[in-house]
């Protein structure tokens, strides 16, 4: 039974506020172990129509087809429904690893729209936190990006949940094993060309010298820790946002009072509210412009992330580059390209 592994009343049961819950299920071995758990959650409470399966075909392979066609039987032999989603379309030259997940996650997103689905639940577990860690330390991240993936995270709109982050990708492997489920074995997951796949490579080393998937996830907590207080230290700091204008402003005087992670989180903050909460972006920079603030009362306008930034001693402003908005608003969801079965 999968309790006797995992306890699938520690995975679900903080779920009962949502009144029907998506599962993210791609066929590989741990997102089948949280299909078993699911199945074994909801026989105890009886709750089948609580959850609904989807598995998507990227159209990356041949054999993916044949691969989330099993997701659906195994899903619908438990007793969960289960819908196929197929992501069709021009597929890009580079990045397609982000393009992926960027698709999987809108076409999720729809299908539970019409699902009544209210959260989407993924088998990330502890190696992919580690795993995420160590490649936002290695690309420059702040405390911000160190705090790795989150239990509860809001993408593209959709509510995702990852219950599964402190488990042991071999808990959840021996798991599937135990059962008749086959998981499917993507290639890429073994592909060098792949940074996650490198870092995934390098784990067992850095277990060797100390620094496993253990250490790194609390290591994540720890951050999470600090990168609360340090969000709640700069909702304190005042600013003010002119709807009107979608400009921003704040006394130079407080900026130069706050302690120097704080200010740049401050700063960071004012980015966002004027560039509309874009992508992040590199710390760096940044990191630069809290400096140069804190230390010249007087400074010339200077451009960073969509926003011009500027402070005559007194008071920092903050205005969006003109051209910025109306290419905003310009922009077209693109079509989801969606196939449903």
């Amino acid at each position: 039974m999968p309790g006797d592994v995992i306890d699938s009343e520690a995975i679900f049961a903080p779920l009962a506020e949502f009144r029907r819950v998506g599962l993210a299920v791609s066929g590989g071995p741990d997102s089948l172990a949280l299909l078993l758990l699911a199945a074994e959650f909801a026989g105890r409470h009886a709750a089948h129509d609580r959850f609904v399966v989807y598995s998507v075909d990227h159209q990356l392979r041949p054999e993916a087809a044949g691969e989330v066609a099993s997701v659906a039987a195994a899903a619908r032999k438990l007793g969960l429904a289960a819908h196929t989603l197929r992501w069709d379309g021009p597929k890009p030259a580079t990045g397609m690893q982000q393009a992926a997940r960027t698709a999987r996650y809108r076409l999720i997103a729809d299908a539970m729209l019409a699902d009544g689905a209210d959260v989407l639940v993924t088998a990330h577990h502890l190696a992919d936190q580690a795993e995420t860690v160590l490649m936002r330390l290695a690309h420059g991240s702040g405390i911000e990006g160190l705090r790795g993936m989150d239990y509860l995270a809001e993408i593209g709109g959709l509510i995702v949940v990852r219950p599964l982050l402190g488990v042991d990708p071999a808990d959840l492997a021996s798991l599937v094993a135990a059962s008749d489920l086959v998981p499917a074995q993507d290639p890429s997951n073994s592909d060098t060309d792949y940074e996650r796949v490198r870092w995934r490579q390098m784990l067992p080393q850095l277990a060797a010298l100390g620094l496993d998937a253990h250490r790194l996830s609390r290591f994540a907590g720890r951050m999470r820790d600090a990168d609360q207080a340090l969000a709640d230290m700069a909702a304190m700091a005042a600013t003010t946002l002119d709807p009107a204008t979608g400009s921003s402003s704040m006394a130079h005087a407080t900026l130069v009072k706050l302690p120097r992670a704080v200010a740049i989180r401050v700063v960071a903050k004012l980015l966002d509210q004027v560039g509309g909460w874009q992508k992040p972006h590199d710390l760096a920079p940044v990191e630069a412009l809290a400096d140069r603030l804190r230390l010249q009362p007087a400074l010339k306008r200077t451009s960073l992330h969509g926003c011009l930034i500027g402070s005559d001693g007194v008071t920092i402003t903050v205005v969006r580059e003109a051209g910025r908005q109306a290419a905003r608003q310009s922009r077209v969801r693109p079509d989801s390209s969606v196939t449903r079965n």
